[in-house]
């Protein structure tokens, strides 16, 4: 398959699966609400350790230094796929909402 072919595709994957993901992980918002307060705690800081540690493994960093560099200009072109799979799955999402 074509680099371009895979590089315009994969923002359509990213963003409906992103969709389904937030949909499972919606359904599951009573378990968690249930959860005591000291337990979602918890579950926020493995989370974010984990999420932190993903990041550090796939050698992307979220830091940007103090000498005024712009976040946006370390952005590749993974980032940009990313962002434009996360619009795609906002954009499912709101045309979910207006429909029901």
């Amino acid at each position: 398959m074509p680099s371009f072919l895979t590089n315009a595709l994969l923002p359509i994957v990213v963003g409906p699966l992103t969709f389904v993901v937030m949909q499972g992980l919606k359904s599951l918002s009573a378990t968690v609400d249930a959860l005591p307060p000291v337990a979602k705690r918890f579950a926020v800081m493995v989370i974010a350790i984990a999420l932190t540690a993903l990041g550090a493994v796939s050698g992307v960093d979220f830091q940007c230094n103090a000498e005024g560099v712009n976040c946006l200009s370390t952005l590749d072109k993974d980032a940009v796929k990313a962002v434009i799979g996360t619009a795609l799955a906002y954009a499912m999402h709101y045309a979910k909402q207006k429909k029901g």
